[in-house]
């Protein structure tokens, strides 16, 4: 890996940023949305798509935990958008939060990373451009995600952030994760979504949008109440609403 920093890749170009942010989460969790705002910051080099090169084979049919991380082809995705100056680069795929321990393991005290989460009944009820019609994430799924990222979470270099509290406060959630990352806030983020270098999304049915909370309880429709209420009903789901404290705010 180093091979770029030598000469290599980059020849005489500045090195790109040395330090990670890797923001992973449930679907339909807010990740796309978290990567949007962050790309505000001019320290930040935000990868605009998911190369999946954080979380080798997780979305394969029979993903292998122990296969081996791509350092080169990831490091040629922070070459094809990095910029002097930046600090961080920040990759997000849904499911690099299966993978954060290996991370850490990796690449030691250089990379920062975030679970994003959303109440599930919110999730479960969501829809995604490419399916309109259908609900994209299954009740197990995010079950089995959260408590991955659950599990990370007593490491210091881990973060949670929640998506309530994102598009409902996002100056003190952004300033927040700031600190985390030992990044100046700044005024960066008050140009949102007009100064993102990342405004668009497969994961959107249009370009970003200033942060709003109508999605927030979203599950309370008539029309996804049953399946929100039955999901409510499993004990692996319900001991994690109540983990998170979704139920106190039903």
């Amino acid at each position: 890996m180093n091979w770029f920093r030598r000469g290599g890749f980059f020849g005489g170009r500045a090195d790109p940023p040395a330090k990670g942010v890797v923001i992973g989460g449930c679907a339909r969790s807010g990740t796309t949305l978290l990567l949007s705002a962050l790309s505000c910051h001019p320290e930040i080099c935000a990868i605009p798509r998911e190369t999946q090169l954080l979380c080798p084979t997780a979305y394969h049919p029979r993903p292998d935990s122990r296969a081996a991380f791509e350092w080169e082809r990831f490091e040629l995705e922070i070459a094809r958008y990095s910029k002097s100056g930046q600090t961080y680069w920040c990759e997000k795929t849904p499911r690099n939060v299966h993978y954060f321990d290996r991370l850490v393991a990796a690449r030691g005290e250089s990379v920062r990373l975030i679970h994003m989460v959303r109440d599930g009944r919110d999730v479960i009820t969501s829809s995604h451009p490419d399916q309109p019609c259908d609900y994209w994430v299954e009740p197990q799924r995010w079950i089995d995600d959260v408590r991955a990222g659950l599990n990370s979470e007593q490491h210091p270099q881990v973060l949670r952030v929640g998506y309530e509290r994102l598009v409902r406060d996002a100056t003190f959630e952004l300033a927040r994760i700031c600190r985390f990352l030992e990044l100046t806030p700044g005024r960066y983020f008050d140009r949102y979504p007009k100064g993102a270098t990342v405004r668009s999304s497969n994961a959107w049915s249009e370009r970003s949008r200033p942060l709003h909370t109508r999605s927030v309880g979203r599950w309370r429709d008539v029309e996804h109440r049953s399946r929100a209420d039955d999901f409510a009903e499993r004990p692996d789901a319900r001991a994690l609403l109540r983990e998170f404290c979704y139920l106190d705010a039903a």
